[in-house]
């Protein structure tokens, strides 16, 4: 923590809000920081799910029939499966994971950018209209993850904002209710 930091702690924490107050503020800043699902997006977590079902039939087969490519359907199967997994979390937990979410955006970017140096730098090696597509791709895919990447910490930020100014209403409102 910067010194910037603990010096407004220490004097936000200086003269305590009341308890009821600070109940409040705390059941105020659990909405703010892990909203519950609107229904727009429960409805679009449940198409996603649809979605990942119908292709997993497919994968399944893919997988047990298809020898030339079984290596590539049994990874899509497993991506498609723990895909699966994280949204039924994600329906059963009512609330999207912030936290667990930014760390992964950040992780996916990584992935991205890995995946995307490798692809050009296979495209350069072997010559072809094919690699210089799946170089195309890679690039898309990095561009894709760098953009979820700066969605989530704008919408950190945002989140951490609406917290310091609760913060601060509730220290003001506090106070102007204390006799003077």
């Amino acid at each position: 923590m910067s010194p910037e930091n603990d010096l407004r702690e220490s004097l936000f924490n200086a003269e305590p809000i009341s308890p009821e107050r600070q109940q409040r503020f705390r059941e105020e800043l659990t909405r703010i920081v892990e909203p519950k699902l609107p229904r727009s997006h429960r409805l679009y977590y449940l198409l996603a799910l649809l979605g990942v079902a119908a292709g997993l039939p497919g994968a399944v087969c893919g997988a047990v029939f298809d020898s030339a490519h079984r290596t590539t359907w049994a990874l899509f199967l497993l991506v498609s499966t723990a895909f699966a997994g994280w949204i039924v979390f994600i329906l059963r937990r009512g609330a999207e994971p912030m936290r667990m979410m930014q760390s992964m955006s950040k992780a996916l970017a990584g992935i991205g950018a890995l995946v995307a140096g490798l692809s050009i730098f296979y495209g350069l090696e072997h010559p072809s209209p094919a690699s210089v597509l799946w170089a195309l791709l890679g690039l898309l895919l990095f561009l894709l993850t760098n953009f979820i990447n700066l969605w989530n910490r704008s919408l950190t930020a945002e989140r951490t904002l609406r917290e310091q100014i609760l913060r601060v209403e509730y220290r003001l409102a506090d106070l102007d209710r204390r006799p003077r």
